[in-house]
């Protein structure tokens, strides 16, 4: 068994040791010190690596089924125990990749849909789409969530498009990982990072969101989930 597995690894690792020669390891300022970008060559550099997560699947470092199992549970007891979001509201899930975040939010009897670059094969939770530059209507949802934030090629455009398509006083729930002064890292998909959270929500604040709750939380990373309300439209 273990033989097979080696085989079928291989492609799988050498496709993964190209494109990491190609993307590198350098981080550029975002606007001030406090946020990093990778460097990319072009943003379609960017793309490839965003959409390669689900293509080197035999390596993947995270038992899919089981988180998929688990993370629905945790986010959908979250979801409740904020008592924000009710049921019926339209749920946005960005970077969604197979919609485990979408599951838990039709849990809770809300309307949800996910979007990534690569949401896979016969996904039915998940539409292939940019979060940079979304595919809906303006103040056409009661939620956007994410917990794929530090993904993001470019945080102001990712904001801007959530402002846009929140409804008044729609709500951005986020999941995000302790910033590099706190002892977070960055994985190898990782395409921004942040000194603090506090950092990051100054810069949500400064963007149009007023913050309502601040929740630690140590799964599926270390960090915090962030609910904020929208309080004004470009």
């Amino acid at each position: 068994m273990k033989i097979i597995r080696f085989f079928r690894e291989i492609p799988d690792k050498i496709g993964q040791h190209y494109l990491k020669k190609r993307i590198g390891k350098n981080w550029v300022n975002q606007g001030d010190h406090r946020l990093k970008q990778r460097q990319y060559g072009n943003y379609q550099d960017y793309i490839e690596h965003q959409a390669a997560k689900l293509n080197f699947e035999s390596i993947c470092p995270v038992d899919l089924q089981d988180y998929d199992k688990k993370y629905r549970q945790v986010l959908r007891d979250r979801i409740k125990n904020s008592k924000l979001i009710k049921e019926g509201q339209s749920v946005l899930c960005l970077g969604a990749r197979l919609g485990t975040e979408v599951k838990a939010f039709l849990d809770h009897g809300c309307f949800a849909v996910g979007i990534d670059l690569n949401p896979g094969k016969s996904n039915y939770y998940v539409l292939p789409g940019d979060f940079h530059n979304l595919q809906f209507a303006d103040r056409s949802v009661d939620v956007v969530f994410s917990n794929s934030v530090d993904h993001v090629f470019d945080l102001e455009k990712f904001v801007k498009e959530a402002v846009r398509v929140l409804k008044a006083d729609g709500l951005l729930v986020i999941e995000v990982g302790r910033g590099r002064e706190e002892g977070g890292s960055s994985g190898f998909y990782e395409s921004l990072h942040w000194s603090t959270i506090d950092e990051l929500l100054s810069f949500l604040k400064n963007h149009g969101f007023d913050s309502l709750l601040r929740q630690p939380i140590d799964f599926p990373v270390g960090g915090e989930h962030l609910v904020l309300r929208v309080t004004r439209k470009n």
